[in-house]
């Protein structure tokens, strides 16, 4: 009898070393990087006057998934409403560098209608989709006047 009593509790102190042990708090610092876009300038090309080049800051972290990047432009001429200058680039996924560490590209945006005009307002939008990250996209737009280069 001694000796199963003896035995039974070698077994339990030896199962108790093979559980593993418990996880330490986590570091903050091995946080997912959070997927962020920022829109630079945007200047018309002098020698082609339907393109504009827009240049894109980006972060995003590594995901399994697609990713993207997508820009698009949107011009009215102030003298004649029913004029639109639009246009959109998306990058192909190789292409997409998200690795958490800062990226920068510039885009050409090719207008569909018309050619773009030095002076007036533009909306640009840029967007970046990474998807199986946290969060899988991120925007960013604003109303920029339109420079020749």
């Amino acid at each position: 009898m001694q000796r199963w009593i003896v035995l039974t509790v070698l077994t339990s102190a030896l199962a108790g070393l093979a559980s593993p042990a418990l996880a330490a708090d986590p570091d903050p610092t091995d946080d997912p990087v959070t997927t962020t876009v920022t829109l630079g300038k945007a200047r018309i090309d002098p020698k082609v006057p339907g393109r504009v080049r827009v240049d894109v800051d980006y972060l995003c972290s590594v995901a399994d998934e697609a990713r993207s990047l997508t820009v698009s432009v949107e011009q009215k001429d102030p003298e004649d409403a029913s004029s639109i200058a639009f246009g959109s680039s998306r990058t192909a996924e190789a292409d997409i560098i998200c690795d958490g560490t800062a990226q920068q590209r510039q885009l050409v945006v090719q207008s569909k209608t018309v050619n773009w005009i030095p002076g007036a307002d533009a909306v640009v939008i840029a967007t970046v989709s990474n998807i199986g990250a946290t969060p899988p996209a991120s925007a960013d737009s604003r109303r920029v006047k339109l420079t020749a280069d």
